[in-house]
């Protein structure tokens, strides 16, 4: 994984995805989910190194989302900044999935709406908070510190295959959500059980 992309994001976080960036995270974290942050500059190609992309991807991941074994592995970085983090990662030309992170109530908002939106919805684990997963999409939403206070703040973490695929991908995008969250947490402490709590009723149909 490498350390380029997320230079934008508040000191702490920054802090924990480097160390983390030292090797593959564990599969799933304790009591701990986070977002990280986006910007809306230009696109940027990239690949990660040790078969990583998008810093959350694992070369397992890639592989059931292309269907087999990747030809040419490369990554897009979308956005990130303070607020926002987004990246893709391809086979060459073929989108695979886009992962991303948004700090904020705005994006929490928008994340249930593609709850709502999306077919096969069923809950997701605890450790991800209000979490959501589909065949395609993926959703986990926490409550980590607010940088400068004591109080907590929406992280929206979200991936979402790109690739036309009829496989259920659950899995690839669980593994994903999860090594996202346990970063965040290392860096700023996230309250999936609070944001559980906070979860406005909601029900999603498998």
């Amino acid at each position: 994984m490498r350390r380029r992309h997320l230079t934008r994001l508040a000191p702490l976080l920054l802090v924990a995805v480097l160390a983390a960036c030292t090797s593959e995270p564990t599969e799933e974290p304790g009591t701990e989910t986070s977002a990280p942050a986006e910007q809306d500059a230009a696109a940027t190609d990239g690949s990660g190194s040790n078969g990583w992309l998008c810093e959350d991807v694992s070369p397992q991941s890639l592989r059931a989302l292309a269907g087999g074994e990747l030809t040419e592995p490369r990554e897009v970085m979308v956005a990130d900044d303070e607020t926002r983090w987004v990246c893709e990662a391809y086979d060459g030309q073929t989108p695979l999935v886009r992962v991303s992170v948004v700090v904020g109530e705005e994006g929490r908002e928008t994340a249930r709406s593609l709850v709502e939106a999306t077919e096969g919805m069923a809950p997701g684990p605890e450790y991800l908070g209000e979490s959501y997963l589909s065949p395609t999409v993926g959703v986990g939403l926490t409550l980590c510190g607010a940088q400068g206070s004591g109080s907590r703040e929406p992280y929206s973490l979200t991936a979402e295959v790109l690739v036309d695929r009829e496989d259920d991908l659950r899995e690839p995008l669980r593994s994903t959500l999860t090594s996202i969250a346990q970063k965040l947490d290392q860096g700023v402490g996230c309250s999936p059980k609070q944001a559980r709590e906070e979860a406005p009723e909601q029900t999603v149909t498998p």
